[in-house]
């Protein structure tokens, strides 16, 4: 998931925050000059990164009940039908995604939006962009989100060409944009310092992976007191902060086991070599974890590997 992220941001990060392997599905929809991205996914997952210039991000969360399947962007729930995060100012990414949501973005790349704001007479639109981070209209529901939906669940059968999909979601949600009826906008909500070390918690493990870290560590190099750094990881993901790095540590040595190519590339063999390849020296309370957090035995996973190897 965080190289699917890599490709429209920076130094991208992954939280499972409940239990069990994660597992769902990314699609990708290219167009003539904007990209779709739908991700479904069957654990409540935590990301962040840092924003790329030059695209517009225009999300939204496709599922029936956004108030029960909710995302949480930029520390705000959203909780009804609405597009957000598309504040070009934002300089990263905080979002969380429960269970059955069907999170879609739109990409499109700056001067392209802007050229279509002005074919459309559209240029105050603008003004929402750089100000606001979240949209709600009427149109929001039964235009954008309707349409999106209808796309996704007729791709293998649609005869529409690309340029008139991309002429269609780029109308659409330049209404949105533009319709008074019911519109609300929301602002993105300023981080405080210790929302921000809980992110960078997770940001230091995840691109350190074989580096131990203790929570005087994570203090020191965060510049964070004790207190600051516990709060605000058990406020942002309801973790304290070993247990952040124990599961991002879990999960790049479940994608190891599970990966021939990576094993093949840094000459790594069996349990006990990728477990050490990510730092873990303890046989037993590195299994013991393992199983806490999967389900099963680390060596379970690695013999599924290999019989999937041998079905190739």
């Amino acid at each position: 998931m965080a190289v699917m992220l890599n490709r429209s941001f920076i130094g991208s990060s992954v939280l499972s925050l409940e239990r069990g392997p994660v597992d769902g599905a990314v699609q990708i929809l290219p167009l003539p000059n904007i990209k779709l991205v739908l991700v479904e996914l069957n654990k409540k997952v935590a990301f962040c990164a840092d924003r790329k210039g030059g695209n517009y991000h225009f999300s939204l969360n496709l599922s029936d009940d956004p108030a029960h399947e909710c995302v949480v962007a930029q520390g705000v729930s959203i909780t009804r039908p609405a597009i957000f995060g598309f504040n070009n100012e934002l300089k990263d990414l905080d979002l969380q995604l429960s269970v059955g949501c069907r999170f879609c973005s739109i990409i499109i790349p700056d001067l392209f939006l802007m050229t279509k704001l002005a074919e459309y007479g559209a240029t105050n639109v603008q003004n929402i962009l750089d100000k606001f981070n979240i949209l709600s209209s009427r149109s929001v529901p039964s235009g954008l989100i309707l349409y999106l939906n209808q796309l996704w669940s007729n791709l293998s059968s649609l005869y529409l060409s690309p340029q008139l999909i991309e002429d269609e979601i780029l109308s659409i949600l330049i209404e949105c944009f533009m319709s008074n009826h019911d519109r609300k906008v929301g602002i993105a909500i300023d981080r405080c310092d210790r929302h921000e070390a809980a992110l960078q918690v997770l940001a230091l493990t995840s691109s350190s992976p074989s580096k131990p870290f203790e929570i005087k560590d994570l203090c020191s190099l965060l510049h964070q007191s004790r207190t600051s750094v516990f709060n605000g990881c058990k406020e942002k993901f309801q973790m304290s902060p070993l247990q952040v790095v124990r599961s991002v540590r879990l999960h790049q040595v479940r994608h190891a086991l599970m990966n021939t190519e990576f094993c093949v590339e840094n000459n790594i063999h069996g349990v006990l070599g990728v477990a050490a390849h990510f730092g873990y020296v303890g046989r037993s309370h590195f299994a013991r974890y393992y199983k806490q957090e999967f389900l099963e035995m680390p060596s379970q996973t690695l013999s599924n590997r290999r019989y999937a190897d041998y079905a190739f």
